[in-house]
């Protein structure tokens, strides 16, 4: 049984002497919590690094209110402070935000674009697998913080 343990922990430990590098790709699919008005969504992206150090993620948010519909697009522009295996990142970026409270009667949606800035940390747990936390304030409306977590695969790059 302790052989299988160290045999495991050996093979996992070789996803954690990569760090982020240029041309990496990552697959990120999660869940985003509003934390004003308590609203929960399912979040989609995809990160891009195209420096070392610098990434640009563009995501997708669809919530589930109790009536209508709300999504959310973001386009993130993250800085990785640290590497290895907890890498944490700073984020700024531009989002446009719909929202329609009676789908399918003409004029009553609404858009409003905006930015956003924000932390997060991603965390490696394998050469291919990891997870995220972000916390990111959101400009428009009445500056609504998001908490997200998701799970990250890479997809490719470096690896």
């Amino acid at each position: 049984m302790k052989k299988l343990f160290f045999i495991i922990l050996f093979f996992s430990s070789l996803g954690f002497n990569y760090a982020q590098e240029q041309g990496d790709f990552r697959l990120q699919l999660g869940a985003d919590y509003r934390l004003r008005i308590n609203e929960v969504g399912a979040n989609a992206g995809i990160e891009y690094l195209f420096v070392d150090n610098f990434s640009i993620a563009p995501n997708f948010s669809y919530y589930f209110p109790d009536f209508g519909r709300i999504s959310n697009l973001n386009v993130d522009l993250r800085y990785y402070l640290t590497q290895g295996v907890s890498q944490v990142y700073i984020l700024g970026g531009y989002n446009n935000y719909w929202e329609n409270f009676q789908p399918g009667l003409p004029g009553q949606s609404r858009t409003r674009p905006g930015g956003n800035f924000g932390a997060g940390a991603f965390f490696d747990v394998g050469e291919t697998l990891g997870f995220i936390t972000e916390f990111k304030i959101q400009s428009q409306n009445t500056r609504i913080p998001v908490l997200r977590l998701g799970v990250v695969m890479t997809l490719g790059g470096q690896y």
